[in-house]
C-alpha cells in the first residue's frame, strides 16, 4: 500500500497546477526528494507538468522508468479549490506545494465523522508550513541521501 501524496505549484494567477505520486508520500521521502533534487522554480514545474509518478527519483527521467501511468497533472482555479478536492476523498496522506520559492508541505488528518464514517479534517492554505522548517521541527537530515 502507498503512501499517497499531491505535488503542486502555485502559478503568479493563483492557479495550482498538481500531480499524484503513489508511493512514499511522506516527508523523510518525498519531502526530502523534492527539498534536494527540485527545490528551484523551473525544476518544480518540470516535475509536476510531467504528470503523474509511481514513486519520485533525484531526475525526472528516473521517475518516469517507474511509472505505471501516464496521468497529466490537474489544474485547479485556486489552493482552496486544490484543497477541497483533496479532503472530499480519503486518498491523499501529504500535499507539497511550491510557492514563494520555496516548498510547503501539509498533512492530511482523518478524522471520525459524527455518522461513524471517516473523513477528512479540512485543509487550507495557512496549514502549509515550509518543508525546510517541517525537517527542522522533526529533527530530519536533509542531505543528498535521498
Amino acid at each position: 500500500m502507498g503512501t499517497r501524496s499531491n505535488i503542486a505549484y502555485k502559478k503568479p494567477s493563483g492557479e495550482v497546477v498538481v500531480m499524484y505520486c503513489h508511493y512514499d508520500g511522506y516527508p523523510e521521502y518525498n519531502g526530502k526528494i523534492l527539498y534536494n533534487h527540485y527545490n528551484h522554480q523551473q525544476k518544480a514545474i518540470a516535475l509536476v507538468d510531467n504528470g503523474y509518478q509511481s514513486g519520485l527519483q533525484k531526475t525526472i527521467i528516473e521517475s518516469n522508468e517507474k511509472r505505471v501511468h501516464e496521468e497529466l497533472p490537474q489544474t485547479f482555479s485556486s489552493a482552496h479549490a486544490w484543497l477541497v478536492d483533496v479532503c472530499e476523498g480519503i486518498d491523499i496522506e501529504w500535499v507539497y506545494m511550491f510557492d514563494h520559492n520555496e516548498w510547503k508541505v501539509a498533512e492530511v488528518k482523518y478524522i471520525k465523522l459524527p455518522s461513524g464514517d471517516w473523513g477528512n479534517q479540512e485543509l487550507h492554505e495557512e496549514d502549509f508550513t515550509p518543508l525546510w522548517a517541517y525537517f527542522t521541527k522533526h529533527n530530519i537530515a536533509v542531505g543528498d541521501q535521498s
